[in-house]
Protein backbone atom coordinates (compact mmCIF):
# COMPACT_ATOMS: atom_id res chain seq x y z
CA UNK A 1 0.00 0.00 0.00
CA UNK A 2 0.91 3.65 -0.56
CA UNK A 3 1.67 6.14 2.44
CA UNK A 4 -1.37 7.06 3.06
CA UNK A 5 -0.89 10.62 5.21
CA UNK A 6 -2.05 12.62 2.60
CA UNK A 7 -3.37 11.79 -0.90
CA UNK A 8 -1.40 11.20 -3.35
CA UNK A 9 -0.98 12.65 -6.39
CA UNK A 10 0.89 11.07 -9.56
CA UNK A 11 3.93 13.92 -9.38
CA UNK A 12 3.97 17.03 -7.91
CA UNK A 13 3.88 19.78 -9.92
CA UNK A 14 7.19 22.26 -10.55
CA UNK A 15 4.54 24.84 -8.92
CA UNK A 16 3.92 22.49 -5.90
CA UNK A 17 7.64 21.99 -5.26
CA UNK A 18 8.03 25.40 -5.47
CA UNK A 19 5.28 26.11 -2.60
CA UNK A 20 6.74 23.28 -0.51
CA UNK A 21 9.92 25.20 -0.75
CA UNK A 22 8.97 28.30 -0.02
CA UNK A 23 6.81 26.76 2.92
CA UNK A 24 9.91 25.31 4.45
CA UNK A 25 11.51 29.02 4.41
CA UNK A 26 12.66 29.97 8.22
CA UNK A 27 12.17 33.54 6.89
CA UNK A 28 11.76 35.56 3.47
CA UNK A 29 14.79 37.75 5.05
CA UNK A 30 17.60 35.44 3.78
CA UNK A 31 15.90 35.69 0.23
CA UNK A 32 18.73 37.91 -1.70
CA UNK A 33 20.38 38.35 1.27
CA UNK A 34 23.96 39.04 2.14
CA UNK A 35 25.79 35.36 2.99
CA UNK A 36 28.23 36.66 4.79
CA UNK A 37 25.19 37.57 7.07
CA UNK A 38 24.09 33.81 7.01
CA UNK A 39 25.82 31.23 8.63
CA UNK A 40 27.26 28.15 5.99
CA UNK A 41 24.14 25.97 7.26
CA UNK A 42 21.75 28.99 6.24
CA UNK A 43 23.48 29.57 3.23
CA UNK A 44 23.29 26.03 1.99
CA UNK A 45 19.42 25.23 3.50
CA UNK A 46 18.40 28.80 1.14
CA UNK A 47 20.05 27.31 -1.63
CA UNK A 48 18.20 24.21 -1.68
CA UNK A 49 15.09 25.69 -0.96
CA UNK A 50 15.52 27.57 -4.26
CA UNK A 51 16.24 31.48 -2.82
CA UNK A 52 18.57 33.80 -4.55
CA UNK A 53 21.72 34.07 -2.90
CA UNK A 54 24.08 37.16 -3.51
CA UNK A 55 27.43 34.09 -3.78
CA UNK A 56 27.62 30.68 -4.27
CA UNK A 57 27.20 28.11 -0.83
CA UNK A 58 29.69 26.05 -0.66
CA UNK A 59 29.39 21.82 1.41
CA UNK A 60 32.36 20.06 1.25
CA UNK A 61 32.98 16.38 2.81
CA UNK A 62 35.95 15.22 3.80
CA UNK A 63 35.23 12.04 5.60
CA UNK A 64 37.60 9.68 3.21
CA UNK A 65 40.48 11.63 3.39
CA UNK A 66 40.14 12.25 7.61
CA UNK A 67 39.28 9.02 8.92
CA UNK A 68 42.51 7.73 6.49
CA UNK A 69 44.64 10.35 8.25
CA UNK A 70 43.48 9.94 11.43
CA UNK A 71 43.43 6.34 11.73
CA UNK A 72 47.36 6.59 10.05
CA UNK A 73 48.50 9.79 12.43
CA UNK A 74 49.20 11.30 9.18
CA UNK A 75 46.89 14.49 9.68
CA UNK A 76 48.38 18.11 9.07
CA UNK A 77 49.78 18.78 12.96
CA UNK A 78 48.08 21.77 12.74
CA UNK A 79 44.97 19.64 12.92
CA UNK A 80 45.52 16.78 14.98
CA UNK A 81 42.59 16.94 17.40
CA UNK A 82 40.30 18.07 15.17
CA UNK A 83 37.15 17.65 13.59
CA UNK A 84 36.55 17.56 10.11
CA UNK A 85 34.00 20.61 10.75
CA UNK A 86 36.57 22.57 12.26
CA UNK A 87 38.78 21.78 9.71
CA UNK A 88 36.44 22.95 7.00
CA UNK A 89 35.59 25.80 8.79
CA UNK A 90 39.24 26.65 8.96
CA UNK A 91 39.23 26.48 5.16
CA UNK A 92 36.08 28.60 4.61
CA UNK A 93 33.95 25.58 3.77
CA UNK A 94 30.36 24.22 4.96
CA UNK A 95 30.92 21.37 6.69
CA UNK A 96 28.94 17.68 4.68
CA UNK A 97 28.92 15.65 7.48
CA UNK A 98 27.09 11.58 6.34
CA UNK A 99 25.04 10.10 9.20
CA UNK A 100 22.91 6.67 8.02
CA UNK A 101 19.63 7.39 9.16
CA UNK A 102 17.27 9.11 11.83
CA UNK A 103 15.73 5.39 12.25
CA UNK A 104 17.00 2.27 13.16
CA UNK A 105 15.98 -1.27 13.10
CA UNK A 106 14.47 -3.85 15.75
CA UNK A 107 13.42 -7.09 15.31
CA UNK A 108 11.03 -9.22 16.86
CA UNK A 109 10.22 -13.34 16.67
CA UNK A 110 13.99 -13.96 15.64
CA UNK A 111 17.05 -13.99 16.93
CA UNK A 112 20.09 -11.72 15.70
CA UNK A 113 23.05 -12.90 16.18
CA UNK A 114 26.27 -10.93 15.65
CA UNK A 115 30.24 -11.78 15.77
CA UNK A 116 32.98 -9.65 15.69
CA UNK A 117 36.30 -10.72 14.42
CA UNK A 118 37.68 -7.02 13.49
CA UNK A 119 37.37 -6.08 10.77
CA UNK A 120 34.75 -8.71 10.07
CA UNK A 121 31.36 -8.56 11.25
CA UNK A 122 28.78 -11.52 10.94
CA UNK A 123 25.27 -10.86 11.64
CA UNK A 124 22.75 -14.20 11.50
CA UNK A 125 19.43 -14.06 11.21
CA UNK A 126 17.62 -16.69 12.66
CA UNK A 127 13.64 -17.36 12.16
CA UNK A 128 11.03 -19.75 12.00
CA UNK A 129 11.70 -20.68 8.58
CA UNK A 130 14.94 -20.45 8.05
CA UNK A 131 18.51 -18.82 8.91
CA UNK A 132 20.13 -16.03 6.41
CA UNK A 133 23.72 -14.24 7.27
CA UNK A 134 26.06 -11.99 5.71
CA UNK A 135 29.54 -10.47 6.33
CA UNK A 136 30.41 -7.43 6.62
CA UNK A 137 33.74 -5.39 6.21
CA UNK A 138 34.33 -2.28 8.08
CA UNK A 139 37.53 -0.89 8.54
CA UNK A 140 37.86 2.86 8.93
CA UNK A 141 41.26 2.84 8.60
CA UNK A 142 41.16 2.98 4.36
CA UNK A 143 38.41 5.49 4.75
CA UNK A 144 34.63 4.21 4.31
CA UNK A 145 32.35 5.32 7.18
CA UNK A 146 29.86 2.20 6.41
CA UNK A 147 30.06 -1.23 6.04
CA UNK A 148 30.69 -3.45 2.79
CA UNK A 149 29.17 -6.46 2.89
CA UNK A 150 31.57 -9.25 1.64
CA UNK A 151 29.20 -11.74 1.62
CA UNK A 152 25.32 -11.04 0.79
CA UNK A 153 22.05 -12.08 2.91
CA UNK A 154 20.48 -13.47 -0.05
CA UNK A 155 22.59 -16.68 -1.42
CA UNK A 156 19.93 -19.01 -3.16
CA UNK A 157 16.33 -19.12 -3.91
CA UNK A 158 15.73 -20.61 -0.58
CA UNK A 159 16.39 -17.47 0.82
CA UNK A 160 13.30 -15.65 -0.54
CA UNK A 161 10.90 -16.72 2.49
CA UNK A 162 13.74 -16.16 5.29
CA UNK A 163 14.67 -12.92 4.03
CA UNK A 164 10.59 -11.89 3.30
CA UNK A 165 9.79 -12.97 6.98
CA UNK A 166 12.74 -10.73 8.49
CA UNK A 167 11.37 -7.59 6.39
CA UNK A 168 7.70 -8.37 8.04
CA UNK A 169 9.52 -8.92 11.50
CA UNK A 170 11.44 -5.58 11.48
CA UNK A 171 10.39 -2.78 13.58
CA UNK A 172 11.69 1.00 13.47
CA UNK A 173 12.44 2.66 15.83
CA UNK A 174 13.77 6.44 16.29
CA UNK A 175 17.27 7.09 15.82
CA UNK A 176 16.88 11.27 16.76
CA UNK A 177 19.47 10.83 19.78
CA UNK A 178 22.47 10.16 17.46
CA UNK A 179 21.53 12.44 15.22
CA UNK A 180 20.84 15.09 17.33
CA UNK A 181 24.05 14.76 18.95
CA UNK A 182 25.99 14.84 15.23
CA UNK A 183 23.85 18.12 14.21
CA UNK A 184 25.00 19.52 17.57
CA UNK A 185 28.26 18.75 17.14
CA UNK A 186 28.38 20.47 13.54
CA UNK A 187 26.12 23.29 14.77
CA UNK A 188 26.02 25.94 11.97
CA UNK A 189 28.85 25.28 10.30
CA UNK A 190 26.98 23.24 7.64
CA UNK A 191 24.84 20.09 7.40
CA UNK A 192 24.37 16.66 8.68
CA UNK A 193 23.40 14.51 5.66
CA UNK A 194 21.36 12.13 6.43
CA UNK A 195 17.97 9.64 5.70
CA UNK A 196 15.01 8.82 6.86
CA UNK A 197 14.79 4.73 6.32
CA UNK A 198 18.26 3.95 5.32
CA UNK A 199 20.94 5.13 2.60
CA UNK A 200 19.25 3.37 -0.33
CA UNK A 201 15.86 3.29 -2.33
CA UNK A 202 13.90 -0.58 -1.67
CA UNK A 203 15.22 -1.47 -4.55
CA UNK A 204 18.25 0.00 -4.44
CA UNK A 205 18.56 -2.27 -1.01
CA UNK A 206 17.67 -5.33 -2.49
CA UNK A 207 20.19 -4.44 -5.78
CA UNK A 208 23.05 -3.26 -3.95
CA UNK A 209 22.75 -4.63 -0.48
CA UNK A 210 20.65 -8.07 0.28
CA UNK A 211 21.09 -9.96 -3.14
CA UNK A 212 24.27 -7.74 -4.93
CA UNK A 213 24.18 -6.37 -8.79
CA UNK A 214 24.70 -9.33 -10.64
CA UNK A 215 23.19 -12.09 -9.41
CA UNK A 216 20.18 -9.44 -9.27
CA UNK A 217 19.88 -9.09 -12.97
CA UNK A 218 19.93 -13.09 -13.23
CA UNK A 219 17.83 -13.72 -10.79
CA UNK A 220 14.91 -10.74 -11.94
CA UNK A 221 15.47 -12.74 -15.13
CA UNK A 222 14.70 -16.41 -13.79
CA UNK A 223 11.96 -15.01 -11.28
CA UNK A 224 10.98 -12.23 -11.48
CA UNK A 225 7.87 -12.49 -8.93
CA UNK A 226 10.41 -13.40 -6.06
CA UNK A 227 12.60 -10.83 -6.96
CA UNK A 228 9.66 -8.14 -6.95
CA UNK A 229 8.08 -9.46 -3.53
CA UNK A 230 11.12 -9.87 -1.92
CA UNK A 231 11.07 -5.80 -3.25
CA UNK A 232 7.39 -5.19 -1.70
CA UNK A 233 8.08 -6.55 1.54
CA UNK A 234 11.19 -4.19 2.06
CA UNK A 235 9.05 -1.19 0.90
CA UNK A 236 7.02 -2.04 3.51
CA UNK A 237 9.08 -1.63 6.12
CA UNK A 238 10.64 1.74 4.61
CA UNK A 239 6.77 2.70 4.61
CA UNK A 240 6.45 1.86 8.26
CA UNK A 241 9.67 4.24 8.92
CA UNK A 242 8.55 7.13 7.41
CA UNK A 243 5.71 8.18 9.92
CA UNK A 244 8.40 7.43 12.99
CA UNK A 245 11.30 9.63 10.64
CA UNK A 246 9.00 12.54 10.36
CA UNK A 247 8.71 13.02 13.30
CA UNK A 248 12.31 14.54 13.26
CA UNK A 249 13.13 18.12 12.53
CA UNK A 250 15.16 17.22 9.70
CA UNK A 251 14.99 19.84 6.92
CA UNK A 252 16.29 17.25 4.13
CA UNK A 253 15.86 13.99 3.65
CA UNK A 254 18.53 11.44 1.72
CA UNK A 255 15.84 9.06 0.05
CA UNK A 256 18.84 6.55 -2.04
CA UNK A 257 22.15 6.58 -3.18
CA UNK A 258 24.91 5.56 -5.70
CA UNK A 259 23.29 5.38 -9.19
CA UNK A 260 25.36 4.35 -12.14
CA UNK A 261 24.30 4.41 -15.55
CA UNK A 262 25.40 0.43 -16.12
CA UNK A 263 23.44 -0.74 -13.23
CA UNK A 264 20.40 1.10 -12.71
CA UNK A 265 19.21 2.35 -15.85
CA UNK A 266 17.28 -0.90 -17.12
CA UNK A 267 15.50 -0.71 -14.14
CA UNK A 268 15.04 2.74 -13.39
CA UNK A 269 11.52 3.84 -14.63
CA UNK A 270 9.92 0.85 -13.94
CA UNK A 271 11.42 -0.21 -10.07
CA UNK A 272 12.65 3.39 -9.34
CA UNK A 273 10.75 6.42 -10.04
CA UNK A 274 7.54 5.21 -8.71
CA UNK A 275 9.24 4.86 -5.15
CA UNK A 276 10.81 7.86 -5.17
CA UNK A 277 7.06 9.77 -6.66
CA UNK A 278 5.20 8.25 -3.10
CA UNK A 279 8.10 9.13 -0.70
CA UNK A 280 8.62 12.80 -2.36
CA UNK A 281 4.92 13.33 -2.33
CA UNK A 282 4.58 12.48 1.37
CA UNK A 283 7.53 14.00 2.65
CA UNK A 284 6.49 17.22 0.37
CA UNK A 285 3.20 17.08 1.76
CA UNK A 286 5.27 17.49 5.17
CA UNK A 287 7.07 20.68 4.27
CA UNK A 288 10.61 18.81 3.60
CA UNK A 289 12.94 18.82 1.04
CA UNK A 290 14.22 15.94 -1.02
CA UNK A 291 17.58 14.78 -1.71
CA UNK A 292 19.67 11.75 -3.63
CA UNK A 293 22.90 11.12 -3.75
CA UNK A 294 23.68 10.85 -7.17
CA UNK A 295 27.91 10.49 -7.61
CA UNK A 296 27.70 7.76 -10.13
CA UNK A 297 27.81 8.07 -13.92
CA UNK A 298 24.28 9.41 -14.70
CA UNK A 299 24.22 10.20 -18.42
CA UNK A 300 20.88 8.02 -19.48
CA UNK A 301 19.61 8.72 -15.79
CA UNK A 302 19.56 12.40 -16.00
CA UNK A 303 16.51 12.33 -17.80
CA UNK A 304 14.63 10.01 -16.23
CA UNK A 305 15.45 12.18 -12.34
CA UNK A 306 12.91 14.62 -13.78
CA UNK A 307 10.20 12.19 -13.20
CA UNK A 308 11.18 11.34 -9.71
CA UNK A 309 10.00 14.59 -7.79
CA UNK A 310 13.68 14.60 -5.87
CA UNK A 311 14.64 18.41 -5.74
CA UNK A 312 18.15 18.13 -4.88
CA UNK A 313 20.57 16.43 -6.85
CA UNK A 314 23.75 15.65 -4.58
CA UNK A 315 27.32 14.57 -4.82
CA UNK A 316 26.97 15.44 -8.58
CA UNK A 317 30.36 14.15 -10.23
CA UNK A 318 31.05 15.30 -13.78
CA UNK A 319 33.79 15.18 -16.27
CA UNK A 320 36.90 14.31 -16.14
CA UNK A 321 35.63 11.44 -13.64
CA UNK A 322 32.17 10.87 -15.66
CA UNK A 323 31.06 11.20 -19.34
CA UNK A 324 28.94 14.05 -18.38
CA UNK A 325 29.93 18.14 -18.07
CA UNK A 326 28.33 19.99 -15.51
CA UNK A 327 26.42 22.06 -18.25
CA UNK A 328 25.20 19.02 -19.42
CA UNK A 329 24.14 18.18 -16.18
CA UNK A 330 21.90 21.65 -16.30
CA UNK A 331 20.47 20.74 -19.16
CA UNK A 332 19.45 17.55 -18.43
CA UNK A 333 18.02 17.50 -14.54
CA UNK A 334 16.34 20.80 -16.22
CA UNK A 335 16.20 24.43 -14.38
CA UNK A 336 14.31 23.49 -11.27
CA UNK A 337 16.88 20.95 -9.91
CA UNK A 338 18.78 21.54 -7.24
CA UNK A 339 22.67 20.51 -8.27
CA UNK A 340 25.06 20.08 -5.65
CA UNK A 341 28.26 19.08 -6.33
CA UNK A 342 30.40 19.87 -9.09
CA UNK A 343 34.34 19.32 -8.29
CA UNK A 344 35.73 15.87 -9.14
CA UNK A 345 37.33 13.87 -6.25
CA UNK A 346 39.93 13.48 -8.73
CA UNK A 347 40.69 17.12 -9.55
CA UNK A 348 41.72 17.69 -5.58
CA UNK A 349 44.24 14.69 -6.49
CA UNK A 350 48.53 15.45 -7.10
CA UNK A 351 47.91 14.33 -10.96
CA UNK A 352 46.11 17.73 -11.55
CA UNK A 353 48.10 21.01 -11.11
CA UNK A 354 46.95 24.15 -9.40
CA UNK A 355 46.66 25.78 -12.05
CA UNK A 356 44.89 23.11 -13.46
CA UNK A 357 42.34 22.89 -10.38
CA UNK A 358 41.84 26.48 -10.55
CA UNK A 359 41.09 26.52 -14.44
CA UNK A 360 38.26 23.25 -14.01
CA UNK A 361 36.82 25.18 -10.97
CA UNK A 362 36.61 28.88 -12.64
CA UNK A 363 35.18 26.78 -15.87
CA UNK A 364 32.53 25.23 -13.66
CA UNK A 365 31.35 28.27 -12.14
CA UNK A 366 30.60 29.37 -16.08
CA UNK A 367 28.90 26.35 -17.21
CA UNK A 368 26.74 26.92 -13.87
CA UNK A 369 25.41 30.35 -14.49
CA UNK A 370 23.47 32.16 -13.52
CA UNK A 371 24.65 30.02 -10.40
CA UNK A 372 21.18 29.82 -8.98
CA UNK A 373 20.28 26.62 -7.91
CA UNK A 374 23.52 25.13 -7.47
CA UNK A 375 25.73 24.75 -3.82
CA UNK A 376 29.13 24.23 -4.53
CA UNK A 377 30.41 20.57 -3.45
CA UNK A 378 32.53 17.43 -3.91
CA UNK A 379 32.06 14.65 -6.17
CA UNK A 380 31.81 12.80 -3.84
CA UNK A 381 34.66 13.38 -1.54
CA UNK A 382 38.09 14.45 -0.91
CA UNK A 383 40.41 11.38 -1.56
CA UNK A 384 43.14 10.22 0.86
CA UNK A 385 45.87 11.46 -1.23
CA UNK A 386 44.13 14.63 -1.63
CA UNK A 387 45.21 17.97 -1.10
CA UNK A 388 42.92 19.38 1.65
CA UNK A 389 44.20 23.27 0.88
CA UNK A 390 42.51 22.97 -2.75
CA UNK A 391 39.31 22.70 -0.50
CA UNK A 392 40.02 26.66 1.22
CA UNK A 393 40.85 27.27 -2.83
CA UNK A 394 37.57 26.69 -3.21
CA UNK A 395 36.44 28.91 -0.92
CA UNK A 396 38.84 31.65 -2.14
CA UNK A 397 37.37 31.48 -5.65
CA UNK A 398 34.07 31.73 -4.73
CA UNK A 399 34.92 35.09 -2.90
CA UNK A 400 36.64 35.91 -6.20
CA UNK A 401 34.24 34.66 -9.03
CA UNK A 402 31.34 33.14 -7.48
CA UNK A 403 29.33 36.29 -6.94
CA UNK A 404 25.96 35.62 -8.21
CA UNK A 405 24.55 36.17 -10.42
CA UNK A 406 27.61 34.62 -12.94
CA UNK A 407 27.91 36.88 -15.86
CA UNK A 408 28.69 34.61 -18.62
Amino acid sequence: MPITSVPMAMLMTVAGRRQCANSLSASSIFRGADPMAMTRKQQILAAARGEKLDKLPFGARIDVWYNYHSAHGTLPDKYKGWSQTDILRDHGAGSQVRFFAVTREEYREMEVVETNDPPYITTEYRTPVGTVAKIELFDTSEGPWIKYEMEKLFKSEKDYPVLKYVMEHTEPADNFEAYYKLREEVGEDGMVMTAGGGLWSPVQRVMREIIGYELFFYELADRPARVEELMEAVKDLERRKLPVAIKCDLEIFNICANWSDDIQTPVFRKYFVPWFQEVSEFLHSHGRLVMAHTDGEMRRLNPMFRETGIDIAEAITPAPQTLVSMKEFREQLGDEAIIWGGIPSILFEPMYSDDDFDAYVRNMFQEMAPGYRFIVGMGDNLPFDGDINRVGRVAELIDKYGHLPIQV
